[in-house]
């Protein structure tokens, strides 16, 4: 059962953006909050910008939505990459 604070698929679009909706699926049943879900987007961005080191979330539902997110951008970046 999802918690009072846990994001809908509305909040899960506003903060991260336009998302496969499987994915926005996927976040909206983790129970994430709104806060939750940016802060493991963060996560991704410092780690993909700035080359820093994966910290433990501050839930396991920021590590949920974190490992989502992750295997979002992996496979978004293998659709960009030219066959050998």
């Amino acid at each position: 059962m999802r918690s009072a604070l846990a994001a809908s698929a509305d909040d899960v679009h506003r903060v991260i953006g336009d998302i496969d909706p499987i994915l926005v699926e996927r976040i909206v049943l983790t129970g994430a909050s709104c806060q939750e879900i940016a802060e493991a987007v963060r996560e991704l961005e410092d780690e993909r910008g700035f080359g820093e080191m994966h910290h433990v979330g501050s839930s396991t539902r920021v590590a949920e939505v974190r490992a989502i997110l992750d295997d979002f951008y992996v496979l978004d970046a293998e659709v960009g990459e030219e066959p050998e």
